[in-house]
């Protein structure tokens, strides 16, 4: 390893590696919950961190199976280097993809604590939701899934911020020989042609050790056969369940043409993918928290494969579990405290701002933080480009900051809303250069749009 200062940040680099794998994950029965949860960090206003990275050798190869067999390759290298970005080949049965990776030395740098000033908010605490108790919807329920018309969320609380939402896209349940039950995250595409989500195999403990894939949706051409007008909403769900029967129409012959399932791969539990438009390239977190090691994976759109997996530790500062970029491509996610310390209350939000890429991710935790968090689970994180406003997302409470004013935001900037829908918000992302907002939630799943009120 070589030295190198990273002023102000967490300098993070390491393997890259190409997985397969299979199945979503359900936050229910003995799986153990794991990903909401950030870790609280130990960082402050310039924060140095000590980082230890590992890739690849030169050469090294790793297997990946495809989507019939479920199981995770690995290869391993004692030597740190550092990562450049991997092409990974498509799969297909039976067959491997091949990765090489070229070494390069990683830096290191010494950590150096700080403080965090936290601004309290209107609500002081009224709005933060406590753990909820997830149910179906009465209309998934009284339509055995088939939902034909939209179902809506509305506000029940908060200020500033005004919104609902409503059903645009019902995700299928199950396709392929695949559950399809719980999405974890999802981005647009660059052009918003396609919506990429995220799932994880439920069987499977919530770590860094769960197998997933990414599911892409050709939305245009979704939209374009009225799966978002009432009547035909069900036309998702109805084609997946026809082919599992083997009767097929001609309509679902053309929803599932719309449909590319990926093959498995080691994705960790995956709930933060998202789309640096300034690279074009699509990220989540596969391990996080005080799971060693932190992994950051880039995602290739293309064979719905890892591209690159940047592999770090670092000491005092680890990765939390959501990600979002804004228009210039910087990262960002959001921890809270779990608990009640002199340097932070219970609850107290913190946001990390850096880059992200395969040469190295380096990470600055933001001066000033929030009293107050939305919920008991950190979900998502969303960015609007077009009202500038960062989403911090928890089940059922969302509380929103704007961007420009990070470090020196007043009270009255910060809004929050409130639902009671017991539903699961998986997520909340945006397409690009446009105002239209979405959420991923569950029970069924689904895409619903936001809806200003």
């Amino acid at each position: 390893m070589m030295g190198v200062m990273v002023s102000g940040g967490v300098l993070l680099g390491g393997r890259t590696t190409v997985m397969a794998a299979q199945l979503p994950a359900a936050s229910s029965g003995n799986v153990t919950q794991v990903a909401p949860q950030a870790a609280r960090l130990k960082a402050g206003k310039s924060k140095k961190v000590a980082v230890r990275a590992k890739v690849r050798k030169k050469g090294t190869k790793a297997t990946a199976k495809t989507a019939t067999s479920s199981r995770k390759v690995t290869s391993s290298t004692k030597q740190p280097v550092q990562s450049k970005k991997v092409a990974a080949k498509s799969t297909k049965p039976k067959k491997r993809a091949t990765v090489t990776v070229k070494k390069k030395r990683t830096p290191t740098a010494k950590s150096k604590a700080g403080t965090v000033k936290y601004v309290s908010l209107v609500g002081r605490g009224r709005y933060t939701k406590p753990h909820i108790h997830f149910k179906p919807t009465p209309e998934y329920l009284k339509t055995q899934g088939i939902q034909n018309k939209p179902s809506t969320i509305k506000s029940a609380g908060g200020y500033l911020d005004h919104y609902g939402f409503k059903t645009s896209l019902y995700l299928p349940q199950a396709l392929n020989g695949r559950d399809l039950s719980v999405p974890q995250s999802a981005a647009f595409s660059a052009d918003n042609r396609y919506l990429y989500v995220m799932y994880v195999n439920g069987k499977q403990p919530t770590n860094h050790y769960q197998d997933g894939w990414a599911v892409r949706y050709d939305w245009t051409k979704l939209m374009a056969l009225g799966a978002n007008q009432s009547g035909k909403m069900g036309m998702l769900r109805t084609a997946a369940a026809d082919q599992a029967q083997g009767k097929l129409t001609k309509l679902d012959r053309k929803v599932l043409a719309c449909i590319k399932v990926g093959p498995v791969f080691n994705s960790g539990h995956a709930q933060s993918l998202a789309l640096n438009p300034k690279t074009n390239q699509f990220w989540f977190v596969k391990s996080y928290d005080q799971e060693t090691p932190n992994e950051m994976v880039e995602l290739n759109p293309k064979t719905l494969l890892p591209a690159a997996t940047v592999t770090y530790h670092s000491d005092g500062a680890n990765l939390g579990a959501v990600l979002t970029f804004d228009n210039q491509g910087n990262a960002y996610y959001w921890t809270h405290a779990k608990v009640a310390t002199k340097k932070a209350p219970l609850g107290a939000v913190r946001i990390y701002r850096g880059q992200v890429s395969t040469k190295g991710i380096k990470y600055r935790l933001i001066s000033q933080g929030l009293a107050t968090d939305p919920g008991f689970y950190v979900q998502s994180m969303g960015y609007d480009g077009a009202n500038g406003r960062l989403y911090l997302v928890s089940d059922e409470s969302i509380t929103s900051l704007p961007l420009a004013d990070l470090g020196h935001l007043k009270t009255s900037e910060v809004g929050e809303n409130n639902f009671n829908a017991h539903r699961e918000f998986e997520g909340l992302f945006f397409m690009h250069h446009s105002s239209n907002g979405f959420l991923l939630t569950n029970k069924g799943s689904e895409v619903m749009q936001l809806v200003q009120s």
